[in-house]
């Protein structure tokens, strides 16, 4: 099967692999890989490499099983449909709108709180500690919404529901639920909500424009 896949997709699956093996065996040998998530800006762990390194990371076995199997079933018919430069173009435009957005979020929290989105920075220590986010779950979300333009009378099914779903139905209401738990804010949440909302709005933005400029086939 893997062989069959367009390359673009093939690459990220195997990179999204391999950094999951790495997250594991390096710390058997004295190595944390995280440097590699994404920190906010504000925190002393943030790095500029962080802003890809954290999407071939994940938080366990079923966080990157769930991502890999959707960005197989939506990514393999996108990069089809728009060519290999443009599926990576999508995917890494869509990853930064996550961290856009997740970013916003996290600066509107912190400036309610403490009056300024650099409270660490103004203070000169790190009294305010910032979990990391990792995932290609904003990428995902990209593609996943650029499938839905795409093709939105496609017909899926979608985990535990027993019937098919049109794509332009199914897709937003997947967004729709990331909108009411990201505002909920719960405690006990540990998914960054506004990361796939982002993701999903510089997909659809990327994918709207090239379909108006008529620049895919």
């Amino acid at each position: 099967m893997i062989p069959n896949l367009p390359p673009a997709l093939k690459n990220i699956l195997i990179i999204m692999i391999l950094g999951a093996m790495a997250q594991t065996a390096l710390p058997n040998i004295g190595i944390d890989p995280y440097q590699w998530y994404l920190y906010y800006p504000d925190s002393s762990n943030f790095r500029i490499w962080q802003l890809v390194t954290h999407i071939f990371c994940h938080g366990g076995f079923s966080h990157i099983l769930f991502n890999a199997i959707a960005l197989f079933s939506f990514g393999m018919v996108v990069e089809y449909r728009l060519g290999t430069m443009r599926f990576l173009k999508l995917f890494f435009i869509s990853g930064l709108g996550a961290v856009l957005l997740h970013f916003s979020w996290i600066g509107y929290q912190v400036f309610s709180q403490a009056g300024t989105f650099f409270p660490n920075y103004a203070a000169g220590q790190d009294f305010v500690q910032y979990p990391p986010m990792l995932g290609a779950s904003g990428a995902l979300y990209g593609v996943m919404t650029a499938f839905a333009v795409l093709y939105p009378e496609e017909r899926m099914i979608f985990l535990f529901i027993p019937y098919p779903i049109k794509a332009k139905f199914l897709v937003p209401g997947i967004i729709a639920i990331d909108v009411i738990f990201g505002f909920l804010d719960l405690e006990s949440d540990n998914i960054a909500h506004f990361a796939h909302i982002g993701g999903a709005l510089l997909g659809f933005i990327v994918v709207k424009f090239w379909q108006r400029k008529n620049t895919y086939v």
